[in-house]
């Protein structure tokens, strides 16, 4: 007996090696499982914020829909006769040409839009739980209930004309060349030379109170472009902007706000911020920045 024993002792410490090696496979695995656990609780939170900054909740169910303004071609006669291819392809300084020819386009699309659609569309697939049809303002020009983010002037776009003009829209005019707050004043109030002017509006369907309305439009192409890219790439500054406690209380909603940015033509990736308004319970409210 006393033999056995002596026996186990010694392959017990002749074992220390081994048991080493398993305590540390285990340690191993709690350091791996505890960093899968931060990584997953990280982007549960960047998720929660982007839900609500959006102002919706992500769902399998979820549908946002991203409005393009649809245009319509009139197209001029030349010798009496109606020019029904007007468009050509620009020559290429390499590889194979295209054919020769003009082309014919029924309804055309701002390239501005499809720009600010792709913008928008790389945001809301980071949590991949989110239904994103791209879809013209003609498509949708009856309906309401649904989530919506417009891309476009109110000359362009269906939705954001129904968007601006919504009762809880206390942010916002859009003139054919001007911004300005329900007041009359521009906006931004000061802004340097040369540059174009968007916004990002976002607002709370009145009809619907659990669908979120967005527009991203400027005065000039590149107002427009901008504003998506701002969206897309800044939305975390904007939740830090428009309520800095909503960004550690995951459960409180952000107010509907306004951003007014500035952007160099040509160059979406120049946009900047230059004012900022909030709902603060039904009043219009400027942030300091």
């Amino acid at each position: 007996m006393l033999g056995c024993i002596q026996f186990t002792l010694s392959n017990w410490v002749n074992g220390s090696d081994a048991r080493a090696i398993v305590w540390n496979i285990i340690g191993g695995g709690i350091v791996i499982g505890i960093g899968w656990l931060c990584v997953k609780l990280r982007q549960w939170l960047h998720c929660r914020n982007l839900q609500r900054f959006l102002g919706f909740q992500f769902a399998p169910e979820t549908v946002l829909r991203i409005a393009y303004g649809q245009l319509l071609l009139v197209l001029p006669s030349q010798n009496n006769s109606v020019i029904t291819h007007p468009y050509s392809k620009a020559p290429r300084f390499g590889g194979p040409q295209p054919l020769p020819g003009a082309i014919s386009i029924q309804h055309p699309v701002s390239e501005s839009e499809v720009r600010a659609a792709a913008y928008i569309a790389s945001l809301i697939g980071i949590p991949a739980k989110v239904q994103t049809p791209v879809v013209s303002d003609v498509e949708v020009d009856q309906l309401l209930n649904s989530n919506f983010i417009a891309v476009g002037g109110i000359g362009s776009n269906y939705k954001t004309a129904d968007i601006l003009a919504s009762s809880a829209n206390i942010f916002i005019q859009m003139l054919s060349n001007d911004l300005t707050l329900p007041t009359g004043e521009s906006l931004p109030h000061s802004y340097p030379a040369g540059v174009e002017r968007g916004f990002i509006l976002r607002i709370t369907s009145p009809q619907f109170p659990d669908r979120s309305w967005i527009v991203c439009a400027g005065l000039g192409e590149y107002g427009t472009s901008g504003s998506a890219w701002y969206l897309a790439h800044r939305w975390e500054k904007l939740v830090s902007l428009v309520d800095p406690d909503a960004q550690n209380l995951q459960f409180k909603p952000i107010p509907d706000f306004c951003a007014i940015v500035t952007v160099t033509t040509g160059q979406d990736q120049s946009t900047t911020l230059a004012e900022l308004y909030r709902n603060q319970n039904g009043q219009l409210q400027q942030i300091q920045l």
